[in-house]
């Protein structure tokens, strides 16, 4: 054998006997997983449902050379959805009922997938929206993320070079609000890719507000969708996007192919509730916040190269049926009696043939908690209930539910009415409990009481929505009071600034702080001149306040040596009845309390 023939022999051998290493020990270690959640992105925005102006190549790749879910159900609007996937179980057993006023805060005793994986050694990080508390414990930190990039409220004011959390912490990023997302989640896959690791990606987008970069914008603004001027620019925006998201998620597709781990990490792309606004959605009737097919029915597409067949199931599954699943594919022991979903491994590995018949049940709440507005599914019928209105649809040969067959089959009506009636008792029997704000853990010293927290009296009102969704706040025109249910934790010292902005008028204004028989009080003497941050809206918002700058004023801190629940009161004596915007006031517990 000559001197090059057997250097290149070697090498050979050497690298072959490095790549099969490589193999031996991506194979011999726990798969990862990624879940990647979408916002308000209906069954028909994606090519592979039959759109035919938006094209989703890589969502369709996904679909095709994997599994899909095909009668895949979630809740009709975002953070109930949020808490059956990370739970298991359903929202309503978690404290989640709605969307803002504390309703959308899970119960920080809840076992989430993330606590269960980071206990068995996985590397766990969020990135995007939470909305299923924003203090902690029932923050990210606080239901077992390690990393969390991202917001906790319900939607975002700007999606180009957003102001963040970042573990605990408001930091300005530079990009499209999905691009950096998923920037934040490649470099945690780069991280954490010797190790087990789970990466939960709940994008923002396509939720409002409408604003997309032009390169997305402009590839669907010409288009007529048939709706008027308006909504077609919305639609062309959303779809802006749905593209753009379907382009990250072929970033992290990539991404595992480059670093070789593409078969030892599961995949799973879904969406958190059917479409707000008027646009293509197939056959099905209603969208986000309906009881009927077109509010929960979303795509739901799972790809775990070499180890799930290429499938399309269709039988009955849910976002409770995920944390199960899951845990069953990565062999993680988990007692699994308080699950209301069901492991699909077996089923979605072609080990079994179908999986038991079951009822599936929809609710839909606002602030009032009722069995007002809700539905239950079987393999052949929805019985819904909106307000009073009962209906039954036998989606296998009227799937747009177009008849309502209650009067043909009164029996059927009763018994799935009685089975919803049952179900609802049963999974709000733990009762709700209404907004109470933390303060004091020393995991997050620091708590902000956001203005949509908060009950303004007096000359008082939100700026931009008549019922303060996030990121709203405060305008006083007179005398005013705003209160916040809170709970100290542990005894400290408490630092208080507030945020606010107003022009020369306000100067003289009072701000008294009452907490607990002992109050503050700080007397503002400068203005503040906010400055508006670009806002690139394709349509005018219509309920989105718009993001500012603050001016900051110190109020002092208070002293508390035991704990306890109470409310926290801001009085605002403002003699001018000049406008006083106030966001919120940040509560900080000193280090160095005795």
């Amino acid at each position: 054998m000559n001197k090059i023939y057997f250097v290149v022999y070697f090498c050979a051998v050497l690298f072959s006997s490095c790549a099969t290493k490589v193999v031996q020990e991506q194979t011999n270690k726990q798969p990862n997983v990624i879940l990647i959640l979408t916002d308000d992105q209906g069954w028909g925005d994606f090519s592979y449902n039959g759109n035919k102006a938006l094209k989703t190549p890589h969502f369709d790749k996904m679909a095709n050379n994997g599994t899909l879910l095909e009668r895949f159900y979630v809740s009709p609007v975002c953070a109930p959805t949020r808490a059956s996937l990370l739970t298991g179980r359903y929202h309503l057993r978690t404290g989640v009922s709605w969307v803002t006023g504390g309703r959308e805060n899970m119960r920080s005793e809840e076992v989430t997938i993330a606590e269960v994986l980071k206990e068995n050694g996985y590397a766990t990080g969020a990135f995007g929206k939470w909305h299923n508390g924003a203090h902690y414990p029932e923050n990210p930190q606080g239901q077992g993320f390690d990393t969390f990039l991202g917001f906790t409220a319900g939607h975002l004011s700007n999606y180009f070079d957003a102001e963040l959390e970042y573990n605990g912490r408001q930091i300005r990023t530079e990009g499209y609000i999905t691009d950096v997302l998923t920037d934040a989640t490649l470099s945690f896959i780069d991280q954490h890719k010797d190790k087990p690791f789970f990466a939960f990606v709940p994008f923002n987008a396509p939720h409002t507000p409408y604003q997309v970069p032009d390169k997305y914008y402009n590839q669907f603004k010409d288009i007529d969708y048939g709706y008027g001027e308006k909504q077609n620019k919305k639609i062309a925006t959303i779809y802006g996007m749905c593209k753009n998201i379907d382009d990250n998620l072929g970033r992290i597709l990539d991404h595992l192919k480059l670093l070789k781990i593409e078969e030892n990490t599961i995949v799973l792309f879904m969406s958190d509730n059917g479409p707000q606004g008027a646009r293509f959605n197939g056959v099905w009737k209603g969208g986000k916040t309906s009881v009927h097919e077109g509010g929960s029915l979303v795509p739901m597409a799972l790809q775990w190269k070499g180890h799930v067949p290429v499938s399309k199931k269709d039988a009955l599954t849910a976002h409770i049926d995920v944390m199960p699943t899951l845990l069953a594919m990565l062999g993680v022991q988990h007692d699994t009696k308080h699950f209301d979903g069901v492991d699909l491994s077996n089923y979605i590995l072609n080990k079994e043939d179908k999986i038991e018949a079951r009822n599936l049940y929809t609710h839909m709440a606002g602030f009032e908690i009722t069995k007002d507005r809700g539905a239950v599914r079987n393999n052949e019928y929805r019985y819904t209930i909106e307000n009073g209105v009962t209906g039954l649809y036998n989606l296998s040969i009227d799937p747009s539910e177009k008849e309502n067959i209650k009067n043909i089959f009164p029996e059927v009506a009763k018994e799935m009415q009685l089975s919803f009636n049952a179900w609802y008792e049963d999974v709000t029997s733990a009762g709700f409990a209404d907004l109470r704000i933390p303060i004091g853990y020393n995991e997050s010293p620091r708590t902000q009481l956001a203005a949509h927290e908060g009950v303004g009296t007096g000359k008082i009102r939100y700026k931009a929505n008549l019922n303060g969704w996030a990121h709203d706040w405060f305008v006083s025109t007179g005398n005013a009071q705003i209160t916040w249910p809170i709970e100290i934790i542990s005894k400290g010292e408490y630092s208080m600034k507030l945020f606010y902005t107003g022009d020369a008028s306000i100067i003289g204004t009072e701000i008294e702080v009452t907490c607990n028989n002992k109050q503050l009080s700080k007397v503002i003497k400068k203005a503040f001149i906010t400055e508006e941050y670009p806002t690139p809206d394709r349509v005018p918002r219509e309920q989105e306040a718009k993001e500012q700058t603050w001016g900051e004023i110190d109020i002092g801190a208070l002293s508390f040596d035991t704990t306890f629940t109470s409310n926290l009161s801001i009085k605002i004596k403002n003699k001018n009845s000049s406008p006083l915007e106030i966001k919120g006031l940040q509560i900080t517990k000193s280090n160095n309390y005795k």
